[in-house]
């Protein structure tokens, strides 16, 4: 309802209707409480429908007492014809004079008094008042006793007001911060009418006979279903109706309600006016009659527009948004307003079948119970959800003093209630029990309540002490990050997930400032991913964030500027600016609270958040940066160790060609304990490389050769084991002696025998000679085994007695021949598997794995490379008759980034098929196979364009660094374009630039001709 005053009037009358409508409840606590009783009951009529039998008179022996059914006809001086006689009587009773009586007078003694029909009479402590009935015909009259209502009867209803009172309050705060806000208003003006309503149809009985307090009733009666109503058309946003027609709205909502609120107006004064100019008793018996139709039409209506209450909240939770604070908030009000229907309903009932219950205040209880529904309704969706954005207008402070002064007051409340009902059930006792049992039930009381409320207060330091160890553990997880010095990405999901445990939100994001010109794009996110992972300038959201620390989506009340349009879309409800040094560096969006509305507290963290994260998101950048200086410092640095590798591979060829090994000295660099322990060893082929893995083996090959222990030489297909055994051999004390090899799997179990021990003349078919097996060409030598795990076990057997025994017979042959010889195995395969299936002898095992030597597969000896393609390169050049001298250094890469599992077999065959293909005098990409090519990309080169750019305080310009930097920048396009094969357009997707870009770079470092005109 839309008052047409100036909205600063609007506001002062509405506050002023709440204090009224306060004062109002609270007179009609205290006029009620002041009116008589008698314990005979009418209900729109004069037949006694209800006897109270406290009322009845203390050891007074009458002829005849009221009964239900009968028809009163006078009480007091005063004759009853109707039923506003009775409650103008009634009420009148306290004013008629008093005759005082002793306690053993009876009622004949009382009949013969005078003017004892229209006194009141006090007889042991006890009011009389006589009363005449009509029972069966016959007038019948008795005395009954006149006292206060029970108390019980106020119970409820002052329950109710202590508890919407709080609730009445808090609305009317908000409505005081925010008067313009419509929703706000209307659900202020909605408490106005309910208190009114509520307290006056509870006690309307008591208050029939005060025309005022009636009329008070009656208006918020009236009103409370259409201001209800229309609360909820707008609720949580307005009905599309309501937007486009709203004084249409307006009239239909009102109108109908306006005119039965006239007519009962009208209906009652007139009624009122009647009665007291003492009308013909017919005209107001008419009169009440016709009030009595224009209350059950009224009612009809109030059930009618309940019915569409219902109706506007399941169409405002089906249209809300999925897990929304709108939904949540109209869920529980829909929840509280189902669960009122119950009562609603049945006080529909009585109205409708029992009028003369319905007319006792049989609906107090349900109407009680159908407002405590709505109340608690509201409640919940204030304090979890954040209806009407309480946490907005009220801060901690303000809501703790709130509740405490509220806690007290229903604390007072409930002393006051239960003391009241105790001591009414002593009136009878003597003046000590009476003191003792209201002093006992008092201290129970206190008692009670203060250990409930100190219950209440542990369970809010309780509270309170979460929420600051959470700040705690958030700050605590922010140093941390800090501390570590973790990536951005790792920093930003760190904060992320310690700000959502701190605000109990699951769903959010971080976007960080990248590139120039600036694009804020997504690193980190809770739950589900936002629609948009880039944000650029220019979008509303991150022109706002430039203006504001913060965006916030409204609750539910207007309309949405783009900033907060874009938010909501990306399922955020906050976003929050991250500023250094007044730069904006990222945006972080929070989603909805699990457990309701962001309060101003929560805000202020946020605040505090955002400049703790961003010095930690600074210091993170600073450290990438830092990052990305020392890779380019160690490349660089490895660039020259890669020369210096080369340059002594170089050196090494040429000694070993000039075969002045002995004499020579290592270059500038050159580590001296590998160049001694090469130059102690005696190779006629040489082992090339000079990382560490290879001077640890020729350091293990110097050691073990002067041993004449079994050797197991172990390692992958194609490491060179081969040439490690040989090694062995040449630097041993057997080195002028026979060096035999065998390849055990290349021979049948029948030939391998046959080939290690030999055999004699008629041994088996095809022996046509004696023939010396490889044992007898080794002695005093070395027998070198290659791929002993292929043997079978009965050469196995054999095997081993001659690695215990030093003999052996020749086949088809018994006599015994005595050798010396070194065995040095290799295998490829693992033994102790092959052991643990059968298929290998673990005496066997045991007798060869003396010494063992592990060849390293060159994957792992990657630094080698350049200088084992070199040696290929020289050798194979040689060979081929051509001037091949160097490797290109992208070809290099290329070898260098290949896994090799053919090791260093598969290196020489690339290198020949490269000398074979090569057509200048360097090898380049385009000689090397496939499947080299394969596993190489120019990743880092599209690394080092993506890396962050350092600042100009974190590096002085200067020329050498730039010449650097330009030099850098030529082998990179040049690298990039032999990699596309000349394909200026592959480049460019390759290197992340534009292909123009790219040409214009090409000409400017000289790697394609400049075109015409430029």
């Amino acid at each position: 309802m839309t008052l047409a005053l100036p909205k600063h009037w609007q506001r002062w009358f509405l506050l002023a209707a709440g204090v009224g409508v306060i004062l109002y409840a609270i007179v009609v606590v205290w006029y009620a409480q002041g009116s008589p009783e008698i314990g005979l009951r009418c209900s729109f009529g004069t037949d006694l429908v209800e006897i109270d039998p406290r009322y009845q008179p203390v050891s007074l022996d009458q002829p005849a007492a009221p009964l239900r059914g009968d028809r009163l006809v006078r009480l007091g001086q005063r004759e009853i014809r109707s039923w506003s006689d009775y409650i103008t009587t009634l009420a009148g009773l306290w004013r008629l004079p008093l005759l005082q009586v002793d306690a053993d007078t009876t009622f004949d003694e009382l009949r013969e008094l005078p003017g004892y029909a229209s006194s009141l009479i006090r007889r042991d402590n006890q009011h009389l008042v006589w009363v005449e009935f009509v029972r069966d015909g016959q007038r019948l009259g008795a005395f009954t006793a006149v006292g206060p209502p029970p108390v019980q009867e106020f119970v409820s209803s002052l329950l109710w007001f202590f508890l919407k009172i709080g609730f009445f309050a808090i609305v009317a705060v908000v409505y005081w911060k925010r008067p313009e806000d419509g929703p706000t208003r209307r659900l202020f003006l909605l408490c106005v009418v309910t208190v009114g309503a509520f307290m006056g149809g509870y006690h309307w009985l008591r208050i029939a006979s005060s025309p005022p307090l009636v009329i008070v009733m009656i208006i918020c009666t009236v009103l409370l279903p259409a201001v209800c109503l229309h609360f909820y058309l707008t609720f949580p946003r307005p009905k599309q109706f309501v937007e486009r027609r709203p004084r249409l709205t307006l009239w239909l909502l009102y109108g109908v309600p306006g005119v039965l609120l006239a007519g009962l107006l009208g209906t009652y004064l007139t009624l009122v006016y009647v009665y007291r100019t003492e009308g013909p008793p017919a005209t107001v018996i008419q009169i009440a009659r016709v009030l009595g139709y224009e209350i059950a039409v009224t009612i009809t209506v109030s059930a009618l527009l309940f019915l569409g209450c219902i109706v506007c909240l399941i169409h405002s939770f089906l249209v809300s948004s999925p897990n929304s604070l709108q939904r949540n908030q109209v869920k529980w009000i829909l929840t509280g307003a189902l669960a009122a229907t119950i009562p609603i309903s049945y006080v529909l009932y009585l109205a409708a079948t029992d009028t003369e219950r319905f007319g006792l205040g049989g609906a107090a209880w349900p109407m009680f119970l159908a407002s405590m529904c709505f109340t608690a309704a509201y409640v919940i969706s204030i304090s979890r959800y954040g209806l009407m954005e309480v946490g907005q207008v009220l801060n901690w402070g303000i809501a703790s003093l709130a509740i405490s002064l509220a806690a007290g007051f229903v604390y007072s409340g409930f002393v006051f209630l239960g003391t009241i009902v105790i001591g009414s059930q002593l009136e009878s006792q003597s003046a000590f029990r009476q003191a003792a049992w209201v002093s006992l039930t008092a201290w129970l009381l206190l008692l009670g309540l203060d250990l409930f409320r100190w219950r209440m207060r542990k369970a809010t330091d309780r509270l309170l002490h979460r929420e600051k160890y959470q700040l705690d553990r958030t700050l605590e997880q922010m140093s941390l990050a800090v501390g570590q010095l973790v990536d951005e990405p790792t920093l930003c999901r760190r904060l992320l997930v310690a700000l959502g445990e701190l605000l109990s939100f699951n769903q959010g994001a971080i976007y960080v400032r990248q590139g120039d010109p600036a694009l804020f794009v997504l690193v980190s996110h809770l739950k589900d991913r936002p629609a948009l992972t880039e944000l650029p300038l220019g979008s509303p959201l991150i022109d706002a964030l430039m203006q504001s620390p913060l965006v916030r989506v409204p609750g539910v009340l207007g309309p949405m500027a783009p900033s907060q349009r874009q938010l909501a879309s990306l399922g955020a409800e906050i976003a929050l600016a991250l500023r250094h040094e007044g730069r904006v560096m990222a945006i972080v969006l929070v989603g909805p609270r699990t457990t309701g509305r962001y309060e101003v507290e929560e805000l202020h963290l946020l605040t505090t958040f955002a400049q703790l994260a961003a010095l930690a998101l600074h210091s993170a950048q600073g450290r990438q940066q830092i990052e990305v200086l020392n890779r380019q410092l160690q490349s660089k640095v490895e660039k020259i160790s890669e020369q210096q590798r080369r340059i002594v591979a170089l050196q090494s060829q040429l000694l070993r060609e000039s075969g002045a090994v002995a004499a020579a000295r290592p270059p500038a660099g050159a580590e001296q304990a590998d160049s001694q322990t090469s130059s102690a060893l005696h190779l006629s082929r040489p082992i090339v490389g000079s990382s560490v893995l290879t001077q640890n083996l020729l350091q293990t090959v110097r050691k073990v050769a002067a041993s004449p222990s079994a050797v197991l030489i172990r390692g992958e297909s194609g490491t060179g084991k081969e040439l490690l055994a040989r090694a062995l051999h040449e630097n041993s004390a057997r080195a002028d002696r026979a060096f035999i090899k065998v390849h055990c799997a290349a021979l049948s179990p029948g030939l391998l025998e046959s080939e290690l021990f030999g055999h004699v003349k008629g041994a088996f078919t095809g022996a046509h000679k004696d023939k010396i097996g490889r044992f007898e060409l080794a002695h005093g030598g070395t027998l070198f085994l290659d791929e002993i795990g292929d043997i079978t076990l009965d050469v196995q057997t054999k095997l081993l007695r001659v690695l215990q025994e030093m003999t052996f017979e020749r086949v088809g042959s018994s006599e015994t021949v005595q050798v010396d010889v070194r065995i040095i195995a290799a295998t490829h395969q693992d033994l102790e598997q092959l052991m643990r299936e059968g298929r290998f002898r673990e005496d066997l095992y045991y007798r060869l794995n003396v010494i063992t030597i592990r060849m390293p597969p060159l994957r792992e000896r990657a630094e080698d490379i350049p200088e084992l393609a070199a040696h290929f390169l020289a050798t194979y050049a040689q060979r081929s008759g051509k001037t091949l001298t160097a490797i290109d250094d992208d070809a290099l890469l290329a070898l260098k980034s290949y896994a090799w599992p053919g090791n260093i077999r598969e290196l020489e065959n690339v290198i020949e098929r490269a000398v074979v293909l090569a057509e200048g005098p360097t090898i380049t990409i385009e000689e090397l196979p496939a499947e080299v090519l394969r596993s190489f990309t120019l990743e880092p080169v599209r690394a080092a364009y993506a890396e962050v750019k350092p600042t100009p305080e974190a590096l002085a310009p200067e020329p050498v660094w730039t010449a650097q930097q330009e030099q850098a920048e030529r082998e990179r396009l040049a690298r990039a374009l032999a990699a596309a094969g000349g394909n200026k357009a592959q480049a460019a997707r390759t290197l992340g630039m534009p292909r123009s870009t790219l040409i214009s770079k090409l000409e400017k470092h000289g790697l394609i001709p400049r075109r015409v005109g430029r």
